[in-house]
């Protein structure tokens, strides 16, 4: 019996969750485009989908803040829609604020990447890693427990429009302890 309820516990773990669109601009209005004050989204576990525009000079940026609570982390960031094929910037901070990027502000972002139409139906969290564009560089790619606030701009008069899905998954503590719980369930 114990063996069925471990098989059935991890299988239920094991299961993605689908939160749906959290966020469309068409819909729920205008992201902030102001850096001090994000819109504030809350995030489910599982996908998150965020769809907007963005266009020089009238609406450059848009930024949103949001909370990994403990025991989850932000895994993937998928680039589901992005039109037309140009660049934009996008960028991570810690906090509940952000910043307009500048060469001032460069050290502050946890990591920041051009994105593109080349990046449709990808995840970018391996780019904020690897193909950083900023100072720093995120160590790997996730975002562990804690707030923090997404920007992306477009510095020219073309307007783009996103759809970018954030996934929150559970993260299972890989302590010896809790391997040693789960071979005491067989004995």
């Amino acid at each position: 019996m114990n063996r069925l309820a471990t098989l059935a516990l991890i299988t239920v773990l094991a299961l993605p969750a689908h939160a749906g669109v959290v966020h469309n601009e068409g819909v729920n209005g205008d992201l902030s485009t102001n850096e001090a004050a994000p819109t504030a989204l809350a995030f489910a576990l599982g996908g998150n989908t965020v769809i907007g525009s963005v266009t020089a000079p009238a609406d450059p940026r848009d930024y949103i803040a949001f909370t990994i609570p403990i025991g989850h982390a932000l895994m993937h960031l998928n680039l589901l829609a992005y039109s037309p094929p140009g660049l934009s910037f996008a960028a991570f901070n810690s906090g509940l604020v952000s910043y307009i990027p500048s060469v001032a502000t460069d050290p502050l972002f946890l990591s920041g990447i051009h994105i593109g139409g080349a990046d449709f139906g990808q995840d970018l969290m391996p780019h904020f890693v690897d193909q950083n564009v900023t100072s720093n560089a995120l160590p790997l790619p996730l975002l562990p427990p804690g707030n923090y606030c997404f920007m992306i701009q477009q510095a020219n008069t073309t307007l783009t429009s996103y759809s970018l899905e954030f996934v929150l998954e559970s993260v299972v503590p890989t302590r010896s302890s809790t391997w040693g719980m789960i071979k005491n369930l067989y004995k």
